[in-house]
């Protein structure tokens, strides 16, 4: 039925363009320690999460780095916004998400701090507990209330966890900050999303990844890797490295120094996303497990090796399960069962992560010959079992399955 219709380039000239930044927030953490205005459990290991679970602990923190970003204070002009983006705004329009489990009252608290920092800022909490005009700010009401504040033309601050992820469109937003830790790579592309609505002609989304540690930092990758995914599915000619570096080419993604923002060449970020292991966690996130069984997935999570040995010899032909893992609607939450599956993907992300040892160890890139030669190999066995913590026939069971997919590890060792 699609075909009768003919594509609009005009409607894709209105989407707006966009820039990533990584920001490393190692500037106000130190200040905030050095200050003694952060907790010593929060210094030890700073964490969004740690922060969301009692903002009060770390308020020094927070206050310092809203300082940063939308005042240009404190002497940390890596996170100085106008600074990176080399643009000055008389009314700011910005979203900023926190964790997705941070509590209502919690958000709350977030946004009476944010407040008190930002004296010249509209702090707009979009949590079921805020209220605007007397109404209780809800999904349906959210994005009018925002529009009412906007309009009055001063600078807001949006902040929210779950909420307005989706069909929350403000044509004004023009920067999103991610202050949360990795996440759901779905939710994470909807979320950038937020800042990409359609409006002055000129419009460029900056999207800021706020993160503790930009050496774990894979919010960008899940949005690269994601398109390269469909893009190839559009192009089978091309190979899955050659859509990824197609996509980066389209992309400005920027690294924020003291002396401003340095672009991030194609070949310079996936060779940084391989360092710090962010494909294959990323990988590890979209994995297929409607292609196991229950009792697949529950062996890999506890770590089964008998169930895997008796299993080799009948694998399910491709493409059939014996058992769906996805929730029907209306079904309710089985939260032992979503932290099994959780546990399961935790096992994978870890076999993709160190499938290097394998490929390297053994120079050939063709997984499932590179198995039978570990397999055949008793000291190799046990040395893959040693540093994969799963024997080996969980990670050629895994291949088999296509869990683990050929052109995946073509990926990680073309860029490797």
């Amino acid at each position: 039925m699609l075909s009768h219709f003919q594509i609009d380039t005009n409607r894709d000239l209105l989407v707006p363009d966009f820039a990533c930044y990584q920001m490393d927030l190692s500037g106000p953490v130190n200040a905030a320690i050095e200050a003694g205005e952060v907790d010593e459990d929060f210094s030890t290991l700073p964490s969004w999460a740690k922060f969301a679970a009692n903002p009060i602990k770390a308020k020094g923190f927070f206050t310092r780095t809203l300082e940063a970003l939308f005042l240009g204070q404190g002497g940390h002009d890596e996170l100085n916004v106008d600074l990176q983006t080399e643009e000055y705004k008389a009314q700011r329009v910005c979203m900023m998400f926190m964790p997705a489990n941070t509590r209502n009252d919690t958000l709350n608290l977030i946004g009476n701090i944010a407040r008190e920092t930002l004296a010249g800022f509209e702090v707009v909490v979009i949590s079921g507990s805020e209220k605007h005009n007397g109404r209780r700010i809800t999904n349906r009401y959210a994005e009018q209330a925002v529009k009412e504040i906007v309009e009055s033309g001063k600078s807001t601050l949006i902040i929210a966890a779950q909420m307005a992820q989706r069909s929350f469109s403000i044509p004004q937003i023009t920067e999103l900050y991610l202050a949360y830790d990795r996440g759901e790579n779905g939710a994470t592309i909807q979320k950038m999303s937020r800042t990409l609505t359609p409006g002055d002609e000129n419009k460029i989304g900056s999207i800021f990844s706020l993160s503790f540690d930009p050496n774990r930092d894979d919010k960008f990758d899940a949005m690269v890797v994601e398109t390269a995914l469909n893009y190839k599915k559009r192009n089978n000619a091309k190979s899955l490295q050659e859509a990824m570096r197609d996509v980066l080419k389209t992309i400005d993604i920027f690294r924020c120094t003291d002396e401003g923002a340095v672009k991030v060449e194609v070949d310079q970020y996936l060779a940084l996303a391989m360092e710090r292991k962010g494909i294959s966690r990323v990988l590890g996130k979209i994995v297929n497990l409607n292609l196991l069984s229950s009792d697949d997935i529950a062996a890999l999570a506890n770590g089964n090796s008998d169930y895997f040995r008796n299993q080799k010899q009948d694998i399910t032909e491709s493409g059939k399960t014996r058992d769906k893992t996805s929730k029907k609607a209306g079904e309710k939450r089985d939260l032992a069962k979503e932290k099994e599956i959780a546990k399961a993907r935790e096992v994978i992300t870890s076999i993709l992560e160190n499938l290097d040892i394998i490929i390297l160890g053994t120079d050939n890139t063709v997984l499932a010959d590179a198995m039978i030669t570990v397999e055949e190999d008793q000291e190799m066995k046990e040395c893959v079992q040693e540093e994969f913590g799963v024997p080996t026939e969980v990670i050629s069971y895994l291949f088999q399955k296509g869990i683990v997919k050929q052109e995946w590890v073509e990926l990680l060792y073309d860029n490797n």
